[in-house]
């Protein structure tokens, strides 16, 4: 028997609509609080599906909005002025659905608007998951925007851009080609989001940020991942904080999402 099948819906925003997937719990259980996935950058929440599919076998109710300028939700107008954006955008989603505490699980700038709403609504988070965190000093960060802040993909009529974006894709992620295709489609999408997304993510204290975090944390990251050289500051900032190995690269929930899902699991079903 196969799992269960992710639907799909929106919700409003200020600016817009947001697109979101979601899984009801396939055995309703009271103790098992929902789960809000929160994707990395340029892709969706699309990459989610699969551990949103064994959490939601596991108990738990599971939502993974689409961030403003990615995927199927709204394009901001104008540059967010900080990571709180998304955070916003994101919480507009506990109320639709009713969600009045929850875990949250981060990857990439997930993990940096996961650690801001951890803080910011410390008797909402029951837990934080982290995988891939942005954990980077000033200095780290201003070599991040100029290297990052550059649209390499911005459509042009030769279509160029459709093969650069695979291959940026694709050193970064592999995976078998058709399996990955929707997903490439996504970073193709989000052309100015992603520049709009990491000019928050590069201009935000993620090390104080998770030093703030009151809540207790999981970090999954891969020593392939490109932002494991930063991760172990986790540790330093969260003494208490639980470090488990992980496979899958840069794309640890996607490609490792079994060994993922267990993790994420019982680190959640020991609190």
């Amino acid at each position: 028997m196969g799992y269960a099948t992710v639907r799909k819906s929106y919700y409003d925003a200020p600016e817009g609509e947001v697109h979101y997937r979601y899984l009801c719990a396939t055995a309703k259980d009271p103790a098992k609080a929902p789960i809000l996935f929160l994707h990395m950058t340029a892709v969706s929440g699309r990459y989610y599906e699969k551990l949103m599919q064994r959490c939601a076998e596991a108990g738990h109710d599971c939502y993974a909005p689409d961030m403003p300028g990615f995927g199927g939700s709204y394009d901001p107008v104008d540059q967010p002025a900080a990571i709180t954006y998304y955070v916003d955008a994101f919480m507009l989603l506990t109320k639709h659905a009713n969600l009045t505490k929850f875990h949250v699980m981060g990857h990439h700038t997930g993990a940096s608007i996961g650690a801001e709403m951890a803080v910011l609504y410390p008797d909402r988070v029951l837990s934080l998951t982290v995988s891939g965190p942005a954990m980077l000093t000033e200095a780290e960060q201003i070599g991040s925007r100029e290297e990052e802040l550059v649209c390499f993909n911005y459509p042009v009529a030769d279509g160029s851009h459709v093969k650069k974006t695979w291959d940026f894709c694709w050193g970064l992620c592999g995976g078998e080609p058709a399996d990955m295709h929707p997903h490439i489609l996504d970073v193709m999408r989000a052309y100015n989001g992603r520049i709009q997304a990491y000019s928050c993510v590069f201009h935000h204290d993620l090390i104080k940020t998770m030093g703030e975090v009151k809540c207790p944390v999981l970090n999954l990251t891969a020593d392939e991942d490109m932002l494991s050289p930063f991760s172990g500051r986790v540790k330093e900032k969260l003494p208490n904080a639980v470090v488990e190995k992980i496979g899958g690269g840069n794309w640890e929930p996607y490609h490792d999402v079994d060994n993922f899902a267990k993790s994420m699991l019982r680190f959640i079903g020991n609190l």
